[in-house]
């Protein structure tokens, strides 16, 4: 019998360590076959070539390289141009049965476009999230694109099903950066602070900051004064790279400023298993990665969420929004790590993105959904 195809794309680091579970799952079912397609990042330079880490792990069936110049606008919309110009080879020599497309990335959006053209049903995870930023614009384009929807959560659902999207279509499976964490698969304290340099008992802060790309914005000035927040604290710190979005650059180069500083190391990237692990023992989150908002409930860790890049987005009670200026970050900072009040309800706080399972929910719909015209001749519910 022939085993189901099934391609997955990843061009994130964040997406493809939440994926894993469900990339295993997939990898040793007797009756699907895994074809895994790396780009963006992953293949980028400037933000560690992590294909490489996604190499240890499963067999990589092709690798698309954008050839992104720098972080402006012009040069991100080429590199997507450039992705989307080269995808549809990949996919006609693949031939999947499913696509899986995660979350709201413009190298998403141009695989999917490359897909329907081709036949191919995709099935995509995280849709119907509220994200703010031009992200949340693609993510609801990838709704429409797309024949299978994963849904994090019941609201999400709904405003799946408020965009036209048939019910059968529609599952609701939690979001799949939880099921590493809820399974502890994650680097252990010590490994976590032998690697990194971090002393007994010493709960660092971590720092990850992306460009906002729905308004004008003076990156590297949000960036110093993110830092310089930071820094006044005295902890010890760890500051991740941004993702490729357009302004990455400039906050790149306000990390540079920093790099030396005693108490301080940057990193290009952070594997998946030791973000995690950096994480559980950490004493707070600063930035608007959506680590800050999906992840950070899981470990009981307060969050701070900088600026308007994940406008909107659900989230528990861990969280403090500030805007991108060193009063307000450090204001958030003080009541993040000094209020009693709040580190009790941190302590306490919902897990809103689901229990763990999200990546058996989604192998389960690949390995039995029904192929064929029904899957990709889409109908409107209204």
């Amino acid at each position: 019998m022939n085993r189901r195809h099934i391609a997955v794309l990843t061009g994130k680091r964040g997406g493809y360590g939440a994926m894993k579970p469900m990339l295993r799952a997939i990898d040793t079912d007797p009756l699907l076959r895994l074809s895994l397609i790396v780009t963006d990042q992953h293949v980028n330079p400037r933000f560690g070539a992590t294909a490489t880490e996604i190499a240890r792990d499963f067999r990589i069936a092709a690798a698309v390289d954008m050839e992104q110049a720098d972080g402006s606008p012009v040069a991100r919309a080429r590199a997507l141009g450039l992705c989307l110009n080269r995808m549809p080879d990949v996919l006609n020599e693949l031939r999947p049965d499913i696509l899986v497309l995660y979350g709201d990335r413009g190298e998403v959006l141009a695989t999917a476009i490359a897909a329907i053209h081709l036949g191919i049903p995709i099935a995509h995870l995280q849709g119907g999230d509220l994200s703010g930023n031009v992200d949340e614009l693609m993510r609801h384009a990838m709704t429409k694109l797309s024949h299978l929807h994963f849904p994090s959560t019941a609201e999400s659902a709904e405003r799946i099903r408020r965009m036209g999207e048939e019910e059968w279509r529609i599952h609701i499976a939690g979001d799949n950066h939880a099921d590493p964490i809820v399974a502890g698969d994650y680097s252990d304290e010590r490994t976590v602070r032998q690697r990194y340099g971090i002393a007994e008992g010493e709960k660092p802060i971590v720092v990850l900051q992306h460009p906002e790309t729905t308004r004008r914005r003076d990156h590297y000035a949000d960036m110093r004064a993110i830092l310089e927040a930071v820094l006044e604290r005295g902890r010890r710190t760890i500051v991740v790279y941004p993702c490729s979005d357009q302004g990455y650059d400039e906050i790149v180069r306000a990390i540079r400023e920093i790099e030396s500083r005693p108490g301080v190391s940057v990193h290009q990237n952070i594997d998946a298993p030791d973000f995690w692990g950096l994480l559980a023992i950490a004493g707070a989150m600063v930035g608007n990665s959506s680590a800050g908002l999906i992840e950070t409930p899981y470990f009981r860790l307060p969050a701070i969420n900088v600026g308007q890049r994940q406008l909107g987005r659900s989230h528990a009670e861990n969280l403090i929004h500030c805007d991108a200026d060193s009063r307000s970050v450090a204001s958030a900072l003080a009541e993040a790590m000094e209020d009693p009040g709040f580190r009790e309800r941190v302590a306490n706080c919902s897990r809103p993105f689901g229990d763990g399972l999200a990546w058996q929910r989604v192998v389960e719909v690949l390995r039995t959904v029904t192929l064929g015209a029904d899957l990709l001749n889409k109908r409107m519910t209204y």
